[in-house]
């Protein structure tokens, strides 16, 4: 079984993911996490990103410094346009990397992409789940984050209305509440994603 999760800043994808791990022996796929070790610790993206966007977002030890580059690409559309076209194909290539050897080795796949329907990689997946919560308790989460307000409306703004994605999804999380609710809706999932596969 393949398994998408998405959803819209800060309404809770990573808490929903480590609720269905803990009930089901997935192989499981972050895009943040992936993107974060390309940032880290990869050469080539290093150079694009130098090469794109020059040193204002590097640090003094010649480092990618997220926190720049995001407050770089969320206050300039063409710039996060830019980050998108070297960061999402190496995502993806990842990502379907791993899909693949999931389809080999008979393994159920989990794909946390918060773009997911952004980037058109609903087809890769049998489910989509989309997490979703309140304008209020995202703000709420952003603000517990410390970002600037207008980071905040920047972020959300870059992905899809978080409605649509609820429209196409094969079910909905809703995490507006506690974790201990979250994870009843994870055993819902659980009983229903499984009976597709008999």
């Amino acid at each position: 079984m393949l398994i998408g999760i998405t959803g819209g800043v800060a309404t809770g994808k990573s808490s929903l993911v480590r609720s269905l791990v803990g009930r089901h022996p997935f192989r499981v796929f972050d895009a943040d996490q992936c993107v974060h070790r390309l940032l880290a610790n990869d050469e080539p993206t290093a150079a694009a990103l130098r090469q794109t966007f020059g040193a204002k977002c590097f640090n003094s030890q010649g480092e990618v410094c997220r926190i720049a580059l995001r407050e770089l690409v969320f206050h300039d559309r063409d710039a996060l346009r830019h980050l998108e076209k070297i960061l999402h194909p190496l995502v993806r290539h990842q990502c379907q990397e791993i899909r693949a050897a999931c389809l080999v080795d008979e393994v159920d796949f989990l794909a946390d992409i918060p773009l997911l329907y952004e980037t058109e990689a609903s087809p890769l997946f049998h489910a989509i789940v989309v997490v979703a919560a309140s304008a209020e308790t995202r703000q709420d989460r952003l603000k517990a984050r410390g970002l600037s307000h207008s980071t905040k409306e920047a972020m959300l703004a870059s992905q899809w209305p978080i409605g649509e994605k609820m429209h196409r999804a094969t079910f909905v999380a809703w995490n507006d509440g506690t974790l201990e609710e979250l994870d009843h809706q994870a055993d819902f999932l659980i009983e229903n994603l499984f009976p597709f596969k008999a």
